[in-house]
């Protein structure tokens, strides 16, 4: 069977190579980056399964690589941070970003954090079903492209994991533990934060698309697709 491959984006050699044998000691290939341009050359040419970024590597940074990277894919990103820098979890995902770690890391944590972001959750679907829709909202399950309104919306991996699964199953309310192991983690790694912080951006994508408020926050319990019916029967009386 094909092994999967990484690509490892740093500037700092004793980084990759600790990156690298913490992947390869999990089975993965390992593809190595050291500045911007490099790493947008080699995603394009090589088409890793995962992306492991550091945001300081010269011009153009980690932040430009993820946003042009995010133009065309939903390729799982961890962004790597030292911890003196000023980034938050927020500002790596207004990127692009699925997940967020500050160096120094424990071997034992990268790599359950890469394998989370590779475990993606296919949920219980109608094999013949191949587009989700749900009022002006479209969800292409084969070429993971969505739209409002007819006007396709980019999607990070995890804001299109989070999206599937409540667009399929549209009268359901998923808890904070259920969405976070759909996105590719679980509660020991994605905090309610995080979760709170893909659900803004999904809402705030999809209004800017000129569409309704789609994820709605359930109290005490999790998350659920706002009823598009009832949305569009409101606009349409005003």
């Amino acid at each position: 069977m094909k092994r999967e491959s990484i690509l490892v984006v740093d500037d700092n050699k004793d980084i990759r190579l600790f990156l690298r044998a913490v992947l390869e000691e999990e089975g993965f290939d390992v593809i190595d980056a050291v500045n911007g341009e490099e790493a947008i050359s080699k995603f394009a040419s090589l088409k890793p399964a995962l992306i492991v970024l550091d945001l300081s590597i010269g011009q153009p940074d980690g932040f430009y690589v993820c946003n042009e990277i995010r133009k065309t894919s939903t390729v799982p990103i961890i962004v790597l941070t030292s911890s003196g820098e000023e980034v938050d979890e927020a500002m790596c995902l207004a990127a692009g970003a699925d997940d967020f770690i500050t160096k120094p890391v424990s071997p034992r944590i990268f790599a359950l954090r890469v394998k989370a972001q590779l475990k993606h959750k296919v949920q219980q679907l109608d094999p013949q079903e191949k587009l989700l829709k749900s009022g002006v909202l479209e969800l292409n399950l084969e070429s993971h492209e969505f739209s409002v309104n007819g006007a396709v919306v980019a999607l990070t991996r995890t804001e299109y994991d989070f999206l599937s699964l409540l667009m399929a199953n549209p009268k359901r309310v998923f808890s904070r533990e259920q969405v976070a192991e759909a996105i590719g983690g679980s509660l020991e790694y994605s905090s309610d934060h995080l979760l709170d912080t893909h659900a803004s951006r999904l809402r705030q994508k999809v209004k800017l698309a000129g569409g309704p408020h789609i994820v709605y926050a359930v109290r005490s319990v999790g998350f659920r697709l706002q009823n598009i019916s009832v949305l569009d029967k409101t606009d349409q009386a005003k």
